[in-house]
């Protein structure tokens, strides 16, 4: 992924909890590449590959996440071997990055750990993941940045940044080359505006190139109606 000062690119993020999506819509409101879950654990996203299929289809560019459950590094090895054994079929179309996703339920799901325990976990996960070959950042939010993760850690990865505000503050400019990859910007995007069954959907902002958006061939995708939500709320854009 190639940083561009001049560039912002308009994505979003989806896992299951989206449930039917009409990526050709997502792509005529002016989405231009999408990140989606693989799956969580050792457990793959029951969507994940209507999902990405259909997003290639409808000439999205893709990246993928995968939500960590691991207690040590034996467990992020099992995470990473997961991650890529799904999303290998779709290597050389994957042009948004695969990243790691550690959350509170991730520290819910394995107890207490320290700040550097934890960072470890989340960097041998990555580690194995660019062994792959993948172009590997971390998702994190300021307390994570500053609270949870270690400097070193953070500063080693492109850094997808979640904080729903108008502008990026400074804990955003922390990771790989100290400026943020993509910026999750909003969690309550109108479900039914771009596309999806799911009341809200994240929004994006990317500041690197978006390449080889290349179609898969020969995919069979099987529409789904889209239900519309009960809200009415929009989101509108302001700031960076």
């Amino acid at each position: 992924m190639k940083l561009n000062n001049t560039i912002i690119v308009k994505g979003t993020d989806i896992s299951k909890w989206q449930g039917a999506v009409d990526f050709v819509k997502m792509k005529q409101i002016g989405i231009e590449f999408v990140i989606i879950r693989a799956g969580y654990g050792e457990t793959e996203d029951k969507m994940f590959t209507a999902y990405i299929n259909a997003a290639l289809m409808a000439g999205l560019a893709v990246g993928v996440y995968w939500f960590i459950y691991a207690s040590d590094n034996t467990g992020a090895k099992k995470n990473a071997d997961k991650f890529e054994q799904i999303v290998r079929p779709y290597k050389d179309k994957i042009t948004c990055g695969a990243w790691a996703d550690w959350e509170y339920d991730s520290d819910k799901r394995v107890g207490a750990l320290t700040v550097a325990q934890r960072s470890n976990i989340v960097d041998k996960f990555c580690q194995i993941m660019a062994t792959y070959g993948h172009e590997v950042g971390i998702y994190a939010n300021k307390d994570y940045i500053n609270n949870k993760f270690t400097a070193e850690l953070i500063a080693k990865y492109p850094l997808w940044y979640a904080q729903y505000n108008t502008q990026m503050d400074a804990a955003a400019y922390k990771g790989k080359n100290r400026k943020p990859y993509i910026w999750q910007y909003c969690s309550k995007g109108v479900g039914k505006d771009y596309g999806t069954s799911s009341e809200y959907i994240d929004l994006d902002y990317a500041y690197f190139e978006i390449t080889g958006k290349s179609v898969t061939d020969n995919i069979s995708i099987e529409h789904n109606p889209i239900v519309e939500p009960v809200s009415n709320v929009k989101i509108v854009k302001t700031g960076n």
